[in-house]
């Protein structure tokens, strides 16, 4: 992805800013669902993690340095107002989506909380919607295919995106057509726009990477198909009983207490 080349080049005036010392965890314990594995079957595991070698060196190198220089010169206040942002975008993809899936409901809350942001909240700078109970409800394309009844095929590793299965690299592309970044037509805006969402999105998520445990790759794949399992309740441990149900129950009781 062309975007990704250019963070690799804004990477280099702030390289210095990078930790010397590694946080990625120790490389010797492999991470394992009590489950077992069988559940994650890698049939293309070789290519996979030759695609997942590329992908750290890339993001050692280049993005992660960048996502720390980021977190040192930006303010929280702005990282949030930044992330809140693009967060009110992604409602209105996730409303998209909610219409496909037949999930109205979702669809109310979705594009309530986007018409909400972007007016109260001067779009999407701040997050009115939640004060005004708008719960948010994040899909996505690969989700209304598993709602379709499309299998979700092998874990794959692709270049730059990472961690997908079959079904999910099958939604990448028709789902950039619901991404604004697909309709702006000033080139240096539209990158700038989707380096500074990549950019963002990789310093959120320098904390939690000191989560990881074992190998790396194991525990990503692990991970990744665990979350995506419980997103389109393909773990029937996760079916039943239905998951939103149960967390607003959770919540109510919260209150109560």
């Amino acid at each position: 992805m062309r975007y990704l080349f250019l963070t690799l080049l804004l990477s280099l005036p702030v390289h210095s800013l990078a930790e010397d010392e590694e946080d990625w965890g120790e490389p010797t314990t492999a991470f394992d669902a009590p489950a077992g594995q069988d559940q994650y079957a890698d049939p293309w595991e070789g290519f996979n993690r030759k695609t997942f070698a590329f992908n750290e060196l890339m993001d050692k190198y280049g993005l992660k340095p960048v996502a720390k220089g980021y977190r040192k010169v930006t303010p929280q206040w702005m990282d949030d107002t930044i992330t809140r942002f693009y967060e009110n975008l992604r409602d209105f993809r996730s409303g998209l989506n909610s219409v496909l899936q037949w999930r109205w409901n979702h669809v109310g809350q979705n594009w309530g909380r986007f018409a909400v942001n972007s007016t109260l909240g001067i779009g999407g700078l701040f997050d009115v919607a939640s004060k005004v109970s708008l719960r948010k409800h994040n899909t996505d394309l690969g989700l209304t295919f598993a709602r379709w009844g499309v299998p979700e095929g092998p874990y794959l590793v692709l270049p730059f995106f990472g961690p997908s299965t079959g079904r999910d690299a099958a939604a990448i592309l028709p789902e950039d057509f619901m991404r604004l970044r697909h309709y702006i037509d000033h080139d240096l805006t539209r990158h700038s726009f989707t380096a500074v969402y990549v950019v963002d999105l990789r310093a959120d998520l320098l904390d939690l990477e000191r989560n990881i445990v074992g190998d790396r790759y194991t525990f990503l794949r692990n991970a990744y198909l665990q979350r995506r399992r419980f997103e389109t309740g393909d773990m029937p441990s996760l079916r039943f009983p239905d998951i939103e149900q149960r967390d607003s129950e959770m919540e109510q009781e919260y209150e109560d207490w």
